[in-house]
């Protein structure tokens, strides 16, 4: 017959009686060792009597393990293995981590057992457990709640006992996750870092990437959003935004309705086709749009306000359909009228749900989409304020570069020769923009002498009339900038008497443009060979070199390349970051650093967005767009221009954001496009319904349809407190 179990006095360990009793007489008195010692030491000399094969030989088994293991050898498997463990010595059964402490029994404690062994015992009874609250999980699953150790009213929120004792401050969360992601060794696992900290806790995220701004915009931006997008299927993360396909169509409103914020004032979208230089990504896009909020979110614009969306119409990436990890559907694109009722659906359900001024953002469209849509909404009545950041960003951007690179060659914009390489949305933006920027600072040039100072280079070479390639049907993007051939032969032959004008060389288009600015956005790497570059120098005396393509494996030409084939002399800019370099002067031989220009289009599109928002802007105009571009031009010190940059140090993106925003707000009022007194004193609900001073009204006065007096005070306002 099987011994009924008794309660020990071994802190409440079910041993029999028998082997309870032996165990406490044979016991020797021990002190338990510290947590790590070998366990060997807390074992008496002499095991308790047990049936053969069963404690003595469980006891054998764990001093034979290794200390790493004896903690798996003392877990109950089998019922014999069990059975073996209750009948062991107590100083084993309570000899891990218990610090100092006697494990002999006392007369009383062989009292008990013996009292209890003479009853038929049963299991003591417990209190029931209290039920499962699940408000601790809950907020630690809430990165707008959860804040490390740092998370205010632990008890209120369920999580103590589910957090470490110690309580820290939410500065020093930001200095442990900076800590963690200096760790990581590429700038793909410090973007996974990023992301699942801001999928955990948002509050410390956001710090971070404002107290190091310009350290991470390369990772969660380009170039590294890039290879984020080309690994989208690996990453697992939370979705970072909406996803509306083809399968929705009819039913978007509800699909914005599961989003948790109510207060989005930027929607981000994307359809994937055209992802920075990558191509055809599909799904995989909604890494550039969570990158975008990102950026929005790092130059002041609040995280609730902004919304990621991926519209997914399917993919003709050939890699991604056969992948498995694939995220999206599975289908080819859609171009035709269920792709246009999908978006306008999309559009008019922001709308509905977040009222008619949230800012529609398009990124990374297809050209033969990013036109088109762009202009359908923009001639929209009532029109829709929406912006398209490859066209309109990446124009301002390159506007902005244009002008500060002629205050360091010492020449006016209108007296540049431009060729842009590459005529995609990127380049027939910044085109329309620059001839716009020309007759603003000239008012005397029409926009059609102003169009003579600019040439296209296309897949096909140099964009001139009647051009065989384009079967007499060129596109009307591209017809505003088309070349007179003619005059360009004759030109080309004064320099070159022995070969003609070849229109597909670069090298011989440069030559017959006699261009002074050269601008790349092809992602074609290696494109402004040394050719280029030196035929460039031997026309200018300061080259201006722009090799906007993006991500870095993009790039026309490296910043070292355009510095050393032009003997020191270019004025160099990119749209991915290089490091500073030491460059030798042709003419001197002296050394001295430079700093490339990093052509981002976060100095722009944040503060494009903060200015129409603050100025309760209707649509966003073209010279609102040239106004972020002067404002930011604007910023560019004399010290900058030193260093041979024409865009300030991405460290002040954040402070550029405000200025600019000023300058678009500024530049809706004077198109008579602001809404009057969109940032007047009114009461605020939140701030119990206090008034607060206005901002547009001249001094001493509150009216409503005052001019602002301080765009600049009244976009920081609009950031900080408006609803």
């Amino acid at each position: 017959a099987r011994a009924p179990l008794a309660m020990s006095a071994r802190g409440g360990v079910l041993v029999p009686p028998r082997a309870a009793h032996t165990a406490a007489r044979r016991a020797r008195p021990i002190v338990a060792p510290a947590v790590g010692t070998r366990i060997a030491r807390a074992v008496p000399a002499r095991a308790a009597e047990a049936p053969a094969g069963s404690t003595d030989d469980a006891v054998e088994d764990v001093r034979e393990c290794e200390p790493s293991d004896r903690g798996r050898a003392l877990v109950p498997a089998p019922r014999a293995s069990r059975r073996a463990m209750l009948a062991a010595p107590p100083a084993l059964s309570l000899g891990l981590g218990l610090g100092a402490m006697a494990f002999s029994a006392p007369a009383s404690a062989r009292s008990a057992s013996a009292a209890l062994s003479s009853a038929s015992a049963s299991p003591a009874t417990l209190p029931p457990p209290p039920p499962f609250a699940s408000v601790g999980v809950e907020t630690l699953r809430d990165p707008a709640l959860y804040n490390g150790l740092a998370t205010a009213d632990r008890a209120k929120r369920g999580l103590d006992g589910l957090l470490p004792v110690a309580t820290t401050t939410p500065e020093l969360e930001v200095a442990r996750a900076s800590a963690a992601v200096d760790a990581c060794e590429s700038p793909m696992t410090k973007y996974r870092q990023l992301v699942s900290l801001l999928n955990t806790d948002e509050r410390t995220f956001y710090a971070l990437l404002e107290s190091r701004t310009a350290d991470l915009l390369p990772i969660l931006y380009t170039p590294t959003v890039g290879d984020a997008c080309l690994q989208y299927g690996t990453l697992t993360q939370r979705p970072p935004g909406i996803t509306v396909s083809l399968r929705d169509l009819g039913n978007v409103p509800n699909l914005l309705a599961r989003w948790p914020k109510s207060d989005v004032r930027v929607a981000v979208i994307t359809d994937g086709e055209r992802i920075l230089g990558l191509g055809d990504l599909g799904a995989n896009g909604m890494g550039i749009s969570a990158g975008k909020s990102m950026v929005y979110a790092a130059c002041g614009l609040r995280p609730e306000w902004l919304l990621p969306i991926q519209l997914d119409t399917g993919t003709n990436n050939e890699t991604l359909l056969n992948d498995p990890l694939y995220v999206g559907d599975r289908a080819r694109r859609e171009r035709g009228e269920a792709y246009d009722a999908l978006l306008e659906e999309l559009v008019s359900s922001l709308q509905a749900r977040y009222g008619r001024n949230v800012l529609i953002h398009f990124e990374d469209f297809a050209p033969r989409n990013a036109f088109r849509v762009l202009q359908k909404f923009r001639s929209a009545s009532p029109s829709t304020l929406v912006i398209n950041d490859d066209i309109q960003g990446t124009a301002a951007v390159t506007v902005a570069g244009a002008v500060s690179a002629c205050r360091a060659v010492g020449k006016k914009l209108t007296e540049q020769r431009v060729l842009f390489f590459g005529a995609g949305q990127a380049n027939i933006g910044a085109a329309n923009l620059l001839t716009l920027a020309m007759t603003e600072a000239d008012k005397t040039l029409s926009l059609e002498d102003a169009r003579k100072k600019v040439w296209l280079v296309d897949s096909k070479g140099l964009v001139y009339d009647g051009r065989p390639a384009d079967k007499g049907s060129l596109s009307p993007d591209k017809a505003p900038f088309a070349a007179n051939l003619t005059e360009l032969q004759s030109a080309f032959s004064r320099f070159n008497k022995k070969n003609g004008l070849d229109p597909t060389s670069l090298t011989d288009v440069v030559a017959a443009t006699r261009c002074s600015l050269l601008v790349g956005a092809a992602a074609i790497p290696g494109a402004f060979d040394e050719s280029v570059v030196r035929q460039m120098s031997k026309q200018n005396d300061r080259p201006i070199i722009f090799a906007l393509s993006n991500p870095t494996s993009k790039a026309e030409c490296t910043a070292k390349q355009a510095y050393e084939w032009s003997n020191g002399s270019a004025v160099f800019a990119s749209g991915t970051k290089f490091p500073d370099q030491t460059v030798r002067d042709g003419k001197t031989g002296a050394t001295r650093q430079r700093r490339p220009g990093f052509a981002n289009n976060a100095f722009i599109f944040p503060g494009v967005a903060l200015g129409s928002l603050a100025s309760g802007a209707s649509k966003v105009t073209d010279k609102m767009f040239l106004a972020a571009a002067l404002a930011l031009a604007s910023l560019v010190t004399e010290e900058d221009l030193e260093k041979g940059a024409v865009y300030p140090p991405t460290s002040t993106i954040r402070e550029a954001a405000f200025f600019v925003g000023a300058g678009v707000a500024a530049a809706a009022a004077e198109e008579f496009v602001a809404r009057p007194g969109a940032c007047a004193g009114g009461a605020i609900p939140k701030a119990g319904g206090k008034a607060v001073p206005s901002l547009d009204a001249a001094p001493g006065e509150n009216d409503k349809s005052a001019a602002c007096v301080n765009w600049e005070a009244c976009v920081r306002d609009y950031a900080k407190t408006c609803l």
